[in-house]
């Protein structure tokens, strides 16, 4: 796997694009980009071996936090579990099983942006509508486990990158029914916030990381609608030899064109340092300086 030094020193320096780096989507009569979307979580298909090696592994127990297999009550994953979860301070990682629920093939990959503020999502979907030509749509998504369902959080997505084979990408911000619900409290106002949703999770043994970069390779289709997708959902563009760096709040992308799709590094900032390279399966964890690692799936 190759190293990613562009990559790493964006997230590092958190710099503004150079002067005279192209920006996707201008000229197109767009109206001004909104903020910058952050991070919500990822997600990608392993194979048995690497989920199993996730699954079992103390040490990136101890490195990132304890999984858990999801709502209510995010208890461990069950023996025969085909997804766990990592919960970080205001990212998530969701790993799945070759045979999963959702039938997703092994290296698909779920990107979902975020946004804290309910307005700034709504200006994400408003620039989105202008960009992507194939149509936008917008979910509400409820949790359905407990009756009533209890609303969870509002989704958008550009169809023609939601639905592919290799990756999914959509935009989500959470709704403050369901803060509420899980801190079983309606007295602290309505809380959509990542960090807030995330918070109590840090006391039961979780919420020692945050996902700080992602290196994807894509289609050359899927590249050149992303690089305007995610321009206007307000991230700065910046161009390198083979690749095209985009940069959000807290986070940082690099997109390759490639007629071999896939997941290419993960890097993730944490509490503790990683003493020794972690071999998982067919990935690794290799650690970086100040506290952050390089998954290598």
């Amino acid at each position: 796997m190759r190293i990613l030094p562009l990559l790493a020193g964006l997230l590092v320096l958190a710099a503004p694009p150079a002067a005279g780096a192209q920006q996707v989507g201008q000229g197109l009569n767009a109206t001004a980009a909104p903020a910058p979307a952050s991070l919500n979580h990822l997600y990608v298909v392993v194979d048995a071996e690497t989920f199993a090696a996730i699954r079992d592994s103390g040490e990136l127990a101890r490195l990132l936090g304890r999984t858990d297999g999801g709502l209510p009550d995010y208890a461990p994953p069950a023996p025969d579990a085909d997804r766990v979860f990592f919960r970080g301070r205001e990212t998530y990682l969701e790993i799945f099983a070759p045979e999963n629920r959702f039938g997703e093939p092994v290296g698909k990959v779920g990107l979902a942006l975020g946004h804290d503020d309910p307005a700034a999502f709504e200006a994400l979907e408003s620039a989105w509508r202008e960009v992507c030509p194939a149509g936008v749509r917008r979910t509400p998504v409820a949790y359905q486990g407990i009756a009533p369902p209890v609303p969870w959080y509002d989704a958008v997505q550009c169809d023609e990158t939601a639905g592919g084979d290799h990756l999914a990408v959509w935009a989500m911000v959470y709704l403050p029914q369901f803060h509420a619900w899980q801190t079983r409290s309606m007295d602290e106002g309505a809380r959509t916030a990542r960090a807030d949703i995330l918070a109590p999770r840090a006391a039961d043994g979780q919420g020692r990381f945050d996902i700080t970069g992602v290196s994807l390779w894509v289609e050359s289709e899927t590249f050149e609608r992303l690089t305007i997708q995610l321009t206007r959902a307000g991230l700065a563009r910046h161009d390198a030899t083979d690749s095209v760096v985009f940069t959000g709040q807290g986070w940082a992308l690099e997109l390759r064109a490639s007629n071999r799709p896939r997941l290419e590094a993960i890097e993730l900032s944490t509490d503790t340092a990683l003493a020794e390279r972690l071999s998982l399966g067919s990935g690794a964890v290799v650690a970086l300086a100040e506290a952050r690692v390089r998954w290598l799936p």
